[in-house]
């Protein structure tokens, strides 16, 4: 068992240590009521307890884990250590595969989007932009990076995923070969590029606001790879859509403190193009092997990113015409 002694609120960690020598999930005790979270597209189970002292949320991984071979701890300490709010930990039972967090409510931006005026998103996003320049600082100890083996990975994901298991798509042999060629090229191009620290899945349904402060979660993947991975992710965010003159607000403020031109024309569309790809892979996984239809809402907006990708990539023209035989959103 393991408590985490810089919380102000002592109560909530006790609650949490005779929560952890229980079987409250089966057998709450009397003034606590357990609620059934929507989490994200990972194996991790979340849930919102009720308690005299207050909410908590609980983080229940798939399986047990060390506390020192713990990547969510090792990046909860990396991301606090540079200034980022995340979700206080109160109390891990690491062979219950359990983490006892801060309830942070359900404000994430892709709730918030809709509601937000102009004025109001753009002070959100812009802010969310200068954080990602603070990860881009931290120094891991973790090796862990987005090399030529893991980028070819996800747009093999993509593939297996979408285009076979969702669409039901055959490539012929020719176009199964050429396909590989190319998805090999991009990951070749981009692992080649300088690699800073990154979240990794940097979107609205990982930021959120809570008391008027933004605090970002699902950071345990983060790893190294190329400086506009998460500019990526946020500025063509799957989840929503932002207007052009956003996008460029966005871009702008990140592009001041990377003003290569390299980083800006080629490195850049290529990561759009790769991370749109392989969020298309995760929507195809989810309803087709999971049954969440709820991502298929987002296939048609992803497909509209990677046509605009395209557009700016004229040396992969060719993969866009193999892709584009099979989806027409991409013509």
């Amino acid at each position: 068992m393991v408590s985490v002694k810089n919380t102000p609120n002592w109560k909530l960690v006790t609650e949490c240590e005779k929560l952890a020598s229980s079987n409250f999930l089966e057998a709450p005790p009397a003034g606590v009521t357990i609620q059934v979270l929507v989490g994200d597209a990972s194996t991790r189970c979340y849930y919102r307890i009720n308690s005299p002292f207050g909410p908590v949320v609980l983080m229940h991984m798939p399986e047990p884990f060390e506390e020192n071979n713990f990547p969510y701890l090792d990046n909860y300490e990396l991301f606090r250590t540079a200034g980022l709010s995340l979700a206080e930990i109160y109390f891990m039972k690491p062979e219950r595969g359990w983490v006892f967090l801060q309830d942070l409510g359900d404000h994430t931006y892709y709730e918030l989007n809709s509601t937000w005026n102009n004025q109001a998103r753009a002070h959100f996003f812009l802010e969310s932009v200068n954080q990602a320049r603070q990860i881009a600082t931290i120094q891991p100890r973790s090796t862990l990076t987005f090399d030529t083996e893991k980028l070819l990975w996800e747009l093999e994901y993509f593939k297996r995923n979408f285009l076979e298991r969702f669409r039901r798509i055959e490539l012929s042999e020719n176009e199964a070969q050429s396909l590989a060629t190319f998805s090999h090229r991009l990951a070749s191009e981009l692992a080649s590029e300088p690699r800073f620290f990154c979240h990794r899945d940097y979107h609205s349904r990982n930021l959120m606001v809570h008391e008027d402060q933004i605090y970002i979660v699902d950071f345990q993947d983060a790893r190294l790879g190329p400086v506009t991975y998460d500019l990526a992710s946020l500025c063509y965010d799957s989840y929503i859509q932002h207007s052009p003159g956003l996008i460029a607000q966005l871009e702008g403020i990140f592009f001041t403190y990377h003003p290569s031109a390299r980083v800006q024309r080629y490195e850049y569309p290529r990561m759009c193009l790769q991370r749109n790809l392989k969020a298309l892979g995760t929507f195809g996984y989810q309803a087709s092997q999971m049954g969440r239809e709820f991502y298929v809402q987002f296939v048609d907006r992803t497909l509209g990113y990677i046509r605009h990708h395209f557009d700016k990539l004229p040396e992969y023209a060719e993969m866009r015409q193999i892709l584009s035989n099979h989806l027409p959103e991409l013509r």
